[in-house]
C-alpha cells in the first residue's frame, strides 16, 4: 500500500472517529430525564429579587446574586422549595439571543428546603445579553421552570 493511499485511509479514520464522538455526545447531552415544562405564572425579573412559582402543589422560589448578574465573577443560585422534596435540583443557564453553551450547576441541599450553588457566566461579544435560567426539580415532580433574565457587557 503507498503512502498517500495510507494517509487518506487515516484521515478518513480520524474524521470517522471524530463524528462519532459529536453523535455520541449529543445522544449522552439528550439521554437525560424528561421534565415537564412550567410556564412561569407570571412574569419577574431575577434582577429585582427572588422570582417564585407554585410547582405541583408547593411553591419554588429562585434567586442569583449578586442581583446586578455580574459577567465572569462567582454567582450564589439559592433555590428554596416550600411544600416540596426534590431529590436533586440543578439550574441550566441557556443564552437566549446567543448560543453560550451548556452551563448546568447541581444545587446541593443548604438546610430545610433550601438549596445552593456558585457558577459563572462567561462574557458574551453582545452588550445586552438575554439568559434563561431553567431550575430542573427532580424526579418527583420533574419539572423544568424558566427564568428569564438579561446581563450587560461592562
Amino acid at each position: 500500500m503507498n503512502e498517500s493511499l495510507k494517509g487518506v485511509l487515516t484521515l478518513l479514520a480520524f474524521l470517522l472517529l471524530a463524528v462519532g464522538g459529536f453523535f455520541a455526545a449529543r445522544h449522552w447531552q439528550a439521554a437525560g430525564p424528561a421534565y415537564e415544562r412550567i410556564a412561569p405564572a407570571q412574569p419577574c425579573d431575577l434582577r429585582a429579587g427572588p422570582c417564585s412559582q407554585p410547582v405541583a402543589g408547593g411553591r419554588v422560589s429562585f434567586e442569583i446574586s449578586p442581583n446586578d448578574i455580574p459577567l465572569m465573577q462567582t454567582l450564589t443560585l439559592r433555590l428554596r422549595a416550600d411544600g416540596l422534596a426534590p431529590g436533586n435540583v440543578e439550574v441550566d443557564i441557556r443564552g437566549l439571543n446567543m448560543d453560550m453553551g451548556l452551563n448546568r450547576t447541581r444545587l446541593e441541599p443548604a438546610g430545610e428546603g433550601h438549596w445552593e450553588a456558585e457558577t459563572i457566566l462567561p462574557i458574551c461579544s453582545q452588550r445586552r445579553m438575554e439568559w434563561e435560567a431553567a431550575v430542573r426539580l427532580g424526579p418527583d415532580p420533574a419539572v423544568e421552570i424558566p427564568f428569564p433574565f438579561f446581563t450587560v457587557r461592562p
